[in-house]
């Protein structure tokens, strides 16, 4: 994941970072420092028994492009259940970055159960108070989640992978990759549509929507 963020010029790589995604304070200075933040154990005591768990990994970029990002691992909770981790960044957007390759790598790194890429525009963006699932990038739940939304590029895998009929959206024209657990699917094929022409992708989104099961996303 590192060499993944070094790469494109070293535009998204770590300036700062910690295990607290609202404190981002330590300076970075190398894999060294990566491998005290990473995956760090620490235990909860409740009911009368000690978990472990693992300490979140937050980084920050302050320079161009400015950019943070959170890896949350996968842990056990007390009722036994396999909550699953997650990875999430948000940066500025640019056109040296090959955004694509980058997702693409990271479903590669991480096999997603659900996973998305998107340019958020002013168009599907209100105001901040007032913002859905979707326009924030969550998927509400961990262990039960939704899908709000299709963005530009989406990671389905799992259950959900089991409900895409992948034949057909290939025959519609729609760009679509199988990989390990899932399919890795784009509205259009290039992240800039969103920008360059909203209309034409909202289009676009809305027929790929229409090739998959009803009850599918929640909108």
């Amino acid at each position: 994941m590192f060499d993944s963020l070094s790469s494109n010029g070293g535009l998204l790589a770590p300036e700062f970072v910690s295990h607290n995604a609202d404190k981002v304070t330590e300076i970075f200075d190398g894999q060294k420092k990566m491998e005290r933040f990473w995956a760090e154990k620490a235990s909860i005591q409740a009911n009368g028994t000690i978990s472990d768990f693992f300490l979140d990994f937050a980084w920050k970029k302050e320079s161009f492009l400015k950019s943070s990002g959170r890896v949350s691992h996968t842990f056990r909770n007390l009722k036994n259940q396999i909550v699953p981790g997650d990875i999430c960044l948000k940066s500025e957007y640019g056109d040296k970055i090959n955004w694509y390759g980058l997702f693409k790598n990271w479903c590669d790194i991480f096999p997603p159960q659900l996973g998305m890429l998107h340019l958020f525009s002013d168009p599907e963006l209100g105001p901040h108070e007032r913002r859905n699932s979707f326009q924030i990038g969550s998927f509400n739940a961990a262990l039960k989640p939704d899908i709000p939304n299709i963005g530009w590029a989406m990671f389905y895998g799992n259950e959900f992978a089991e409900k895409i009929d992948a034949e057909g959206i290939f025959r519609a024209g729609f760009p679509i990759e199988k990989m390990s657990n899932g399919y890795l699917v784009r509205v259009t094929e290039d992240i800039k549509d969103i920008a360059r022409d909203f209309e034409f992708f909202a289009r676009q989104r809305t027929e790929l929507r229409s090739l998959f099961p009803s009850g599918f996303f929640l909108e």
